[in-house]
């Protein structure tokens, strides 16, 4: 690879100038913008002293020895003395070339301030300050481009914008809407303003102006989506697809496009015509793995399994997506009872979003046909394999082991892993709810106070040990200290309320416990919860509260083993109330 070079000797012997780099310049936002050195053309550069002879010549040896930061340091430092453009566009390609995001923005900003009509200074300035995040500052630099009649990208700064905060999208819209009024007719600006009033909600408004882009540039590929989007949410699902059909057809070659009509006859349900679709895409573009498995997945969601096979079969071969196509090979073989095969192909997904669920099923698998040993060697060589994985790799293994009643080698390899990954938050929570339900309390409450001690705030912990302290043991001021605690820092959570109520009837405060667990009830009709109200409505003799709430709660959680064991516990609750005399008399003239 040809090395950093600067042809400064020719500089030094004229003592008039150096050269620059010239690149042919692209926004292409998404891609990282990389110096290219086969670009280089010799061009002037007067005024330069000696001195500043000497250390340009001192920064090219330097780059050709790749000691970047140097020569880097070294070409900003003129290029703001001197405040020369052709010195600002070599440091920025150079520290595009070194990686220096921030250095680069440095330097482009100043190219783009001692050369203000040089497009390709501020289409640079505008695409690194995008990559920073600074959209309002990218806007000034587009402006500057559409006052210089080259094409902009004010849409994409919207595009961006999306998760950004409302104040940003709003004064991105007004600057647009300022320069609409200048120029009413540019389809950028236009598009630009659509994507941004969807933003805030303004549908038909946004129809308006993507409708208008569209008018003076009718093959932009943007504005099409986006009205095909609106046209769905405002007039029908078949409307916006027959936006993207008009689209696709006039713009046959656009894979956007294609995939955006792909994925809205989906969402309509005409699977048949997207898998057309995915078909006709995937074999235009044969080495696309992506768009391959998309076309597998339609395949499978249309019931031609072997079809989806072979699709996924060829992108091993071509060693494209594989790990995606072994797990949904493995998908496959479970749903066909091949749990070899299942096995297999789970086994040999090594990265991406499927990677932890492929070595669950496969390890669930081997469990279930008792391969418990095989299970355990294969998840211990994944952890190896893959260190960032560790921790979930642990979890499903104990989870796996919990399955089968092998608590203690559970319990085990939770404490290998909290001595390997260092106190882990969620390897400690898992052994302290083993623990647990082994009723093994010492061990579960030194687990949740080792999380409390990295994180004292965690509301989830601290109603844990707080209300395992309820049940387990009659330390009910510690327990309760613990869950008001929790309870002030999620004062509308449920499950803490819950607890705050069951430890207020734990105290003999019966009236705040019914208070608050009637309180959590009406939040989530939950049978712990349930449980715990009808045995304080039955404790405060509020009996006909009690077998009212059992009833509907008997009706909401048939065979609840938690309402089985109140009902053990207190058989009066299913027992009809004996009436007195005087009811029965009463009864009686009442009918």
């Amino acid at each position: 690879m040809r090395g950093f070079i600067f042809p400064i000797l020719g500089c030094v012997a004229l003592m008039t100038g150096c050269q620059s780099l010239n690149p042919s310049y692209g926004i292409a936002q998404d891609t990282p913008l990389v110096y290219d050195p086969a670009a280089e053309q010799a061009v002037e550069i007067k005024g330069l002293n000696g001195d500043s002879l000497a250390q340009l010549l001192a920064a090219e040896i330097a780059g050709q020895r790749e000691q970047f930061d140097y020569a880097l340091q070294v070409y900003l430092s003129q290029a703001s003395e001197y405040q020369h453009p052709q010195l600002a566009e070599r440091a920025t390609w150079l520290a595009q070339y070194a990686g220096d995001v921030e250095a680069a923005l440095d330097a482009a900003t100043l190219w783009s301030e001692t050369d203000s009509d040089n497009k390709d200074a501020h289409q640079m300035a505008s695409t690194l300050l995008v990559q920073q995040g600074e959209l309002l500052e990218a806007f000034d630099h587009q402006k500057k481009l559409l006052e210089l009649g080259e094409s902009t990208h004010f849409s994409y700064l919207a595009e961006r914008s999306e998760k950004r905060e409302a104040l940003i999208k709003e004064e991105l819209l007004l600057n647009i809407h300022s320069l609409l009024r200048e120029y009413p007719d540019n389809p950028d600006l236009l598009t630009a303003s659509g994507q941004l009033l969807i933003y805030r909600q303004a549908m038909p408004q946004a129809l308006r102006q993507i409708s208008r882009a569209l008018q003076y540039q009718p093959d932009n590929v943007s504005a099409i989506i986006l009205k095909a989007g609106l046209v769905a949410g405002l007039q029908s699902v078949s409307g916006g697809v027959d936006v993207l059909r008009e689209g696709a057809a006039r713009l046959p070659d656009n894979l956007r496009l294609q995939l955006a009509l792909a994925r809205g006859l989906l969402k309509a349900g005409q699977t048949d015509e997207a898998q057309v679709v995915f078909q006709t895409i995937a074999d235009k573009h044969p080495d696309n793995g992506q768009l391959a498995l998309s076309l597998a997945l339609i395949l499978m969601e249309n019931g031609l399994v072997e079809q989806a096979k072979a699709e996924l079969e060829k992108l091993l071969s071509s060693q494209q997506e594989t790990s995606s196509a072994h797990y949904y090979l493995g998908r496959l073989a479970e749903q066909e009872n091949d749990l070899d095969g299942a096995v297999f192909h789970y086994q040999e997904v090594l990265d991406g979003k499927d990677f932890l669920q492929a070595h669950a099923r496969a390890a669930r698998i081997q469990i279930e046909r008792g391969q418990i040993e095989d299970a355990r060697v294969h998840l211990s060589r994944m952890r190896l394999s893959r260190p960032d994985q560790s921790v979930r790799l642990y979890l499903i293994e104990a989870e796996l082991l919990q399955a089968v009643d092998r608590y203690d080698d559970a319990m085990q390899i939770l404490s290998d892993g909290v001595e390997r990954m260092g106190n882990d938050y969620e390897l400690l929570y898992s052994r302290a709810m083993i623990a647990l339900k082994r009723e093994d309390i010492v061990t579960m409450e030194q687990d949740l106070r080792l999380i409390l001690e990295q994180e004292p705030n965690n509301a989830m912990v601290l109603n844990t040990l707080g209300y395992s302290l309820t049940e387990y043991t009659e330390r009910y001021q510690e327990a309760m200290a613990l869950i008001r605690k929790a309870y002030d820092l999620k004062p509308g959570d449920p499950a803490i309320t819950d607890s705050l109520g069951w430890v207020y009837f734990k105290l003999g405060q019966n009236s705040e416990a019914i208070l608050l667990l009637s309180q959590a009830y009406e939040q989530m009709q939950d049978p712990e919860i349930a449980t715990h109200l009808i045995e304080v409505f039955w404790a405060g003799q509020h009996k006909e509260e009690a077998r009212s709430l059992l009833d509907e709660a008997l009706e909401l959680f048939p065979d609840n083993p938690l309402i089985e064991r109140l009902i053990e516990r207190f058989p009066e609750l299913k027992q009809q109330p004996v009436m007195s005399d005087s009811d029965s008399v009463a009864g009686q003239q009442a009918r």
